[in-house]
């Protein structure tokens, strides 16, 4: 079996989370599908330039019923976007996901 792709040498990575229960969300509204968007700051792990990011959404209860947790949108090194929404596309406030501990588990690979 031939194996593909492309190998790089890793400079850097680092890992991190939001704060469950005090994550910064905010509403979002696109035709009418209202979800969360978070700016999530990675500044504090000093890449030099965009790296590969890796997301996933942590809580208590119900976040498996979301989706977009792991669509990264305008990475920079110093951060990335994320929007999530209910599958079904019912309202979705802040509240309600930072009263189940939702948050933004991240790591970067800077090669």
């Amino acid at each position: 079996m031939e194996a593909g792709g492309t190998t790089v040498t890793i400079k850097k990575m680092a890992a991190g989370r939001t704060e469950p229960g005090k994550t910064a969300w905010r509403v979002y509204d696109v035709q009418g599908s209202k979800g969360l968007v978070l700016d999530v700051d990675t500044s504090a792990a000093g890449f030099d330039t965009t790296p590969l990011y890796f997301t996933s959404l942590g809580g208590r209860i119900g976040h498996w019923a979301t989706t977009g947790a792991t669509s990264i949108y305008s990475p920079t090194n110093k951060g990335f976007r994320i929007y999530v929404r209910w599958v079904n596309g019912n309202p979705l406030t802040p509240q309600y996901a930072n009263e189940r501990d939702w948050h933004i588990n991240w790591y970067g690979i800077e090669s």
